[in-house]
């Protein structure tokens, strides 16, 4: 056997000894992101149609919506890091995450329509209510929709509609990234795992903070990307109907009292989503942290004042 000959094996070889090794690490990581979620919800027949719904802590209900690529584990994850086990936090999966079905023709209108029929059926009168993120739209077409039902609102980087600067392009991802990249548990997989400086820029955390990442944030952050085949159907549907800019609502009719934090460096401009809705809402407490980026880095105890002082109050 020649020399060239014996290089190729050898690179054969290797090759389909990571490819074997890759294979092992994508199954295993993939049972562990399906086991998180196992037994941690139920499904909710309501009125409306399924929801499925993680539940945890008693006291005051609190209905947290949560935002883009979640599900029901990041609305218990949000929940319980600002408020405690003092309050009942309430987190369903939007339409198209998990096991909530997306039904034909569904808006953000039809999504607060359905987040009032789950609270009929857990006979609960009303509740606080946590928008983030992309979640921030049907969590404030519940309090335009259902005033009665909404006793505070909280809106944390909200995807909230601004203004759109002239010539921005307003296109949207291709659809094959939507249908075919986004669906992929493999594809989302390999990216969480081997390029996850770009996971954590689309999380929306400025590379100035990447030092200040701890493993636990960093896992915390992957675990709400997978399974992506569970997730893909509304995060597809989120980025078609609020990226790249959020239908406007008629805020200023919002009768409940209303909390909206970001952070000056969120690279999805929501610093300037709620100066510019503050504008509007008059009454709405108004807080920018001056770094965190999107998902509020490091800002956990200013958050969790500004929170709990609000409710404070308004309880």
């Amino acid at each position: 056997m020649n020399r060239a000959s014996r290089r190729r094996r050898i690179v054969a070889f290797l090759a389909g000894v990571a490819s074997a090794a890759v294979g092992v690490a994508f199954v295993s990581d993939m049972r562990r992101a399906r086991a998180r979620l196992a037994g941690r919800s139920r499904v909710v027949t309501t009125t409306r149609g399924p929801v499925e719904l993680g539940e945890c802590g008693t006291g005051p209900p609190v209905l947290v919506v949560h935002g883009m690529s979640g599900g029901f584990d990041m609305g218990l994850s949000i929940g319980t890091d600002i408020l405690g086990d003092k309050f009942r936090i309430i987190a369903p999966s939007r339409f198209g995450y998990l096991r909530s079905p997306l039904p034909s023709g569904a808006t953000h209108a039809t999504q607060a329509d359905t987040l009032a029929a789950l609270l009929d059926s857990l006979d609960v009168p009303s509740a606080v209510v946590i928008g983030v993120s992309a979640g921030a739209q049907s969590a404030t077409q519940l309090a335009l929709r259902h005033p009665q039902r909404v006793n505070a609102l909280i809106l944390i980087t909200p995807a909230l509609f601004m203004p759109p600067e002239p010539g921005a392009n307003q296109a949207g991802p291709p659809a094959f990234v939507l249908d075919r990249v986004l669906g992929s548990d493999f594809l989302m997989w390999a990216m969480v795992r081997f390029a996850r400086g770009l996971v954590l820029r689309i999380a929306g955390v400025p590379a100035a903070l990447h030092d200040q990442i701890t493993p636990e944030f960093r896992h915390k952050v992957v675990d709400w990307f997978l399974p992506a085949s569970a997730r893909h159907v509304g995060l597809a549907h989120d980025m078609r109907t609020t990226i790249p800019v959020a239908p406007d609502l008629p805020i200023e009719q919002l009768t409940a009292p209303a909390l909206l934090v970001s952070a000056a460096d969120d690279p999805y401009k929501t610093a300037e989503i709620i100066r510019y809705s503050g504008t509007r809402l008059p009454t709405a407490r108004v807080v920018v942290c001056d770094s965190g980026g999107h998902v509020l880095l490091g800002q956990d105890d200013r958050v969790r004042r500004e929170v709990r002082q609000f409710l404070d109050v308004v309880l």
